[in-house]
């Protein structure tokens, strides 16, 4: 055991930016469940007024299916809002994010430190943490775009950077 091989450098380098990119996806996730949610409860509030106003008012006969209508979307809307289990996947996103985050800063850290005599076992368990964290990503719907979307952002403020030491 000792300092980290060429090719350990640069899986090490590939493992950082990955770690980095997941961090952003997840952070980036996080925000877009909280919207969704957000989105949700305040059309069941809109569409809930709107029933207790078409209920209450004395509407002509042809606005009759106004009542039957804002009560079904209010229902449809509160019944998605729990099975989406939006409040959930954005505390996982944010877990995730927090995790890969710190597993970044570890990958980093040991970037620069791959001539040391512990890099190799250090290596192996931010390799292991990594398979981890992935096992515990599963539950968040991948989304290629959104990840291309931050693979060009971390790749873009790593530009000129070595791939290995």
């Amino acid at each position: 055991m000792g300092m980290l091989s060429e090719f350990q450098q640069d899986e090490l380098w590939r493992n950082w930016i990955s770690a980095e990119i997941r961090a952003d996806y997840f952070a980036d996730m996080r925000s877009r469940y909280s919207r969704l949610h957000d989105w949700l409860i305040w059309s069941t509030l809109f569409f809930s007024g709107g029933t207790v106003f078409a209920v209450t008012a004395n509407l002509p006969a042809k606005y009759g299916w106004l009542k039957p209508a804002l009560a079904l979307i209010t229902t449809a809307l509160s019944l998605l809002s729990v099975v989406m289990q939006n409040p959930k996947k954005t505390a996982e996103c944010a877990d995730l994010h927090f995790k890969w985050n710190r597993l970044a800063t570890e990958y980093q850290a040991l970037w620069n430190n791959v001539y040391s005599d512990d890099a190799e076992p250090k290596f192996e368990g931010l390799v292991e943490k990594e398979a981890e964290l992935s096992k515990a990503s599963l539950t968040i719907p991948n989304k290629p775009r959104l990840v291309e979307k931050w693979e060009q952002h971390v790749l873009s403020h790593r530009a000129g950077a070595p791939a290995s030491t």
